[in-house]
């Protein structure tokens, strides 16, 4: 409970006050100092009651039960508010178990957790391909959130899981403005695109929401996802935000087109089988110069340098597809879909031009949070930063990521709590500046999430 002035306590100050003005000025001025403590005590206690307040937790210890014990008893100490709404929990993949969330929430008396693994994790201390980051929120008042996920999605189509997500969150928000969701998948689901139509059908395809597909270690073997106490695979996890906050929002790649437009004449979902009416990889072929045999040998390194670009009518960048497999018959398989009669591009980005991408999704997303960025307390600010970034990018930035991080902390301040995850793939509109566009599936990109109240 936090400090209240009682009647009986405001008496007793107000009656030596008065007992003692007559005899002793000295004294009127300690107890009107008194009196004035307690009530500056009580305005900032309410004050900060209906703010929010966030704390961040970090752990690399091994064992996953001793990592859940160090980052969330450090977020839990990190927070002023005498209680907190929901958990925030990235893992890398080694320390994603059973053990891990039962211990995370052991410590949080029972409140929503939502999260997932990912080949490497984000905080303000750096990132870190073995470790757990906890995010402790306590919402303003005026603010609504729900929780929910959906499971074993071998059993239904991608749209009805999108649809069956969705309507669980926005159970309760009938009446209520709906400001955003945040929604993570397991990455290695094979109706990805069919998922996010799904999601759309019941958000509305202008609703802005963000996320990412859970990662592991480029084994594309085992992703999970974190939902209270539960574990899983095969699925998806997400919340609604709503009420009063406020949201910016910044996606960027740094990728630019090389060569001239191409016609995608045949594919489906996400295998491409022609372009210009050849076989898909006759493009890689020409451009780089490598034969079928090689192009197979180096596709990893390939797939993260040159990247397929889509061009979307009116949107300002390409969406960008990995390749992850060539076909013996020369068809192209890709990290989610890419439509017949798409006008396509090949992409090609250097260090310089990823980092300069991350300063644009900073600004953006700084342009977006329309409320006042208010201090509640001395080490840190009324919001926070999540960022989802493709594991694609770690591997061309290598040791350079961490000036990825340190433009992210400057943009932002160094002290707002942050947290981020490396992904399989990325949720967002691409017109994030005015939230007006629909949300796509990205690869090779940042997204820079900010909200406040």
């Amino acid at each position: 409970m936090g400090p209240s002035l009682s009647k009986s306590k405001l008496f007793y100050y107000n009656s030596l006050i008065i007992v003692n003005k007559f005899i002793d000025p000295a004294l009127l001025l300690v107890y009107s100092i008194l009196l004035l403590r307690e009530i500056i005590s009580v305005c900032l206690f309410l004050l900060l009651e209906h703010m929010m307040d966030i704390g961040v937790g970090f752990s690399k210890e091994k064992d996953p039960v001793l990592a859940a014990k160090e980052a969330t008893l450090q977020a839990r100490n990190a927070i002023q508010a005498d209680k907190f709404d929901l958990a925030i929990v990235f893992s890398s993949v080694d320390l994603s178990c059973a053990n891990l969330l039962k211990a995370v929430s052991n410590y949080l008396s029972g409140i929503p957790v939502i999260g997932s693994s990912g080949a490497a994790v984000i905080s303000n201390q750096g990132i870190a391909t073995h470790g757990l980051v906890v995010m402790l929120v306590h919402f303003s008042e005026g603010a609504h959130f729900n929780t929910a996920c959906t499971k074993d999605l071998q059993t239904k189509s991608g749209l009805q899981a999108g649809e069956e997500l969705a309507d669980q969150l926005l159970y309760g928000f009938k009446n209520m403005r709906r400001v955003l969701s945040i929604i993570f998948s397991d990455a290695l689901i094979q109706e990805s695109s069919s998922l996010l139509y799904g999601l759309q059908e019941k958000f509305g395809k202008s609703f802005p929401f963000i996320g990412a597909s859970a990662s592991d270690n480029f084994s594309f073997s085992k992703t999970h996802l974190y939902y209270n106490r539960e574990i899983f695979r095969d699925g998806c996890v997400g919340m609604l935000l709503g009420g009063k906050l406020n949201f910016g929002l910044g996606v960027r790649h740094g990728w630019k087109p090389i060569g001239k437009p191409h016609t995608v004449t045949a594919a489906s979902g996400n295998v491409v089988t022609h372009i210009d009416n050849e076989p898909a990889v006759n493009l890689y072929e020409k451009y780089l110069g490598y034969n079928f045999t090689r192009l197979k040998k180096e596709l990893k390194h390939i797939s993260i340098l040159y990247p397929m670009g889509i061009y979307v009518p009116g949107e300002e960048e390409y969406l960008l597809r990995n390749v992850i497999s060539v076909e013996s018959d020369g068809s192209l398989r890709f990290q989610g879909n890419i439509p017949e009669e798409s006008t396509v591009r090949l992409m090609i980005s250097t260090k310089e031009g990823c980092l300069s991408a991350t300063q644009e999704a900073v600004d953006e997303a700084k342009r977006g949070l329309t409320s006042p960025m208010v201090e509640t307390k001395k080490d840190g600010v009324n919001r926070f930063v999540i960022v989802f970034s493709s594991i694609s990018r770690y591997m061309l930035l290598k040791r350079d990521a961490r000036k990825e991080l340190e433009i992210i902390k400057k943009g932002f301040g160094a002290e707002t709590p942050l947290i981020g995850l490396y992904t399989y793939g990325e949720l967002a509109p691409l017109m994030a500046i005015n939230y007006l566009g629909q949300v796509y599936l990205h690869n090779q990109t940042i997204t820079v999430l900010t909200i406040g109240s």
